[in-house]
């Protein structure tokens, strides 16, 4: 039972209303604002060159992928691709390459499951409010995105005390520096005052056009910020609970990508110094 629906259909319906609602942007004149701002730079922009997605990139990132992790709707996992013929990674590099081209990705691309896992098994279990959502998404789609993070890594760095949305990076350092930063003040007899502003929702409420127009201010491809354009408008999710699948369009709240360039948003957003230097 959830939110006092037996059904497991209706169970669902709620799941995919509650992450959709999650997914929509703050302000929607804010948003048609940024959008027009958006397709008025793009239309002149240029960028920098992003280089190649080789056969060796693919093999790299292939090598790289997380085994024993559930398939998406496609049925396929990563085994499927790391013990395949090695000529499967000269076919991979040509769709990339292709993609990155012509700025289209399949439609599989943007197809997912989302299954909400439990967030606090000590509360309430019986309310959606304590379920977060869980991606499953293609293991090629996968493959794309490291490789095109690839070519960007240059050019998404942030901010040392940027912790959040970082690989290799943690809640604990992100206390580890503010206990030594306080520690150091008090033993001096210095009042420390701090101030924490709580971001709700912020990974899911980014306006896209916002974040695609951070990547101009970086220089990025105008064919990386084509493809990104392209799969947020085709992601589309089934929400699974229990034996239902329950199609849902997505405002692309699940792209993986955005785990990448969320960092580099929340930087801008408080302002710091890193990268202008």
């Amino acid at each position: 039972m959830i939110d006092g629906l037996f059904d497991e259909k209706a169970i669902a319906d709620k799941f995919a209303n509650v992450f959709e609602s999650v997914s929509v942007p703050n302000s929607l004149d804010r948003h048609k604002t940024l959008k027009a701002q958006f397709f008025t730079r793009y239309a002149e922009y240029v960028g920098e060159n992003c280089g190649s997605i080789n056969v060796d990139l693919v093999m790299k990132c292939i090598d790289s992928l997380k085994k024993g992790k559930a398939s998406g709707l496609d049925g396929l996992m990563a085994e499927h691709l790391f013990y395949a013929h090695p000529v499967l990674s000269v076919h991979l590099s040509l769709l990339f390459t292709l993609i990155l081209r012509y700025n289209l990705i399949p439609d599989a691309f943007g197809h997912s499951v989302v299954i909400p896992l439990l967030k606090n098994a000590d509360g309430n279990q019986f309310t959606s409010a304590n379920y977060r959502a869980i991606t499953l998404s293609p293991v090629i789609s996968k493959i794309y995105e490291m490789a095109m993070m690839a070519l960007l890594d240059d050019k998404l760095d942030s901010d040392p005390l940027q912790f959040g949305f970082k690989r290799n990076s943690s809640c604990n350092h992100a206390l580890l520096t503010l206990r030594t930063v306080v520690n150091h003040y008090v033993k001096d007899g210095s009042t420390v005052n701090i101030c924490a502003l709580d971001l709700s929702k912020a990974f899911d409420r980014v306006d896209h056009f916002a974040l695609l127009q951070l990547l101009m201010d970086r220089h990025i491809s105008k064919d990386i910020i084509g493809v990104m354009l392209d799969w947020f408008t085709r992601c589309f999710v089934c929400i699974r609970w229990c034996r239902k699948l329950l199609l849902l369009v997505s405002h692309s709240c699940w792209c993986t990508t955005r785990w990448y360039l969320i960092a580099t948003f929340i930087c801008c957003v408080h302002g710091c110094s890193y990268y202008k230097n």
